[in-house]
């Protein structure tokens, strides 16, 4: 006899994903006999095969957005031993390190599923830009790019300033992608936070009541979230997070 459990899983209604990847199989077995069949029509065949191309796409998006429900909570909030100095050598902000944080989200992308990778090239003003694209073992796979001025802080020869910014781009890149927040958070970043576009973007944040939203505003929002200052960015982030637990919360308590 089954167990309560076991009942529950046999009589359970399929998911979205579940009928998407039915509709695809049943397609590409059309698609199949339409192929072998010596009098179909091409055009009809290229729409076949474009219908399915897209019915796979999708398939893809949604298991990308399931398996990232479920890595959001297993993130770490990052520590924070990067140190950035002044002149007179006093310590005026932390980071977490690109090093830190890659050893504590890399074992964790990599059991749900996900690969993390970056490509340089030239923004439009001249200066260098870093695209990160998260991918997911289903197939699908999203971006972000961030652009920005070479570091040359700290008299830094122009090869160790093309090395600091792609640094700082990765960092800030995977924030994007996958809402990493650190703590140790410097005091002046609160203060900074209070920029009218770091403002205005909590303010929408706020307005997100859907889980189905946020991945639909950080797409949106993009060329904000570049041109906020390290601090505003991180508190928007931050925001963003807190946001998403809260709404994951409630309807994980609705269902």
């Amino acid at each position: 006899m089954l167990d309560r459990a076991a009942r529950r899983r046999t009589t359970a209604p399929p998911g979205r994903g579940d009928v998407i990847a039915a509709d695809a199989a049943a397609l590409l077995r059309v698609l199949e006999r339409a192929a072998a069949d010596p009098n179909s029509d091409l055009e009809r065949l290229d729409r076949l095969a474009a219908l399915y191309e897209r019915m796979v796409a999708r398939e893809a998006e949604m298991k990308f957005n399931i398996a990232l429900v479920k890595l959001q909570p297993k993130l770490p909030v990052l520590d924070e031993h990067g140190e950035i100095c002044g002149s007179d050598g006093a310590v005026r902000a932390t980071y977490a390190t690109w090093e830190d944080t890659v050893e504590a989200i890399g074992p964790i992308l990599a059991r749900h599923g996900f690969s993390l990778t970056f490509r340089p090239g030239r923004s439009p003003t001249g200066g260098l830009s870093v695209t990160g694209v998260l991918r997911h073992e289903g197939g699908h796979k999203e971006a972000a790019e961030l652009a920005l001025p070479a570091d040359a802080s700290g008299d830094k020869n122009a090869v160790q300033a093309v090395g600091s910014t792609m640094s700082y781009g990765q960092r800030y890149v995977a924030r994007m992608l996958l809402n990493l927040i650190s703590r140790g958070e410097d005091d002046d970043g609160a203060a900074a936070g209070q920029g009218a576009a770091a403002a205005d973007a909590i303010a929408e944040i706020n307005q997100i009541d859907t889980l189905a939203g946020f991945p639909d505003w950080k797409r949106r929002s993009r060329a904000k979230l570049a041109a906020l200052t390290p601090a505003q960015f991180q508190r928007v982030i931050g925001c963003y997070s807190d946001r998403q637990r809260r709404v994951q919360a409630k309807e994980a308590a609705a269902r």
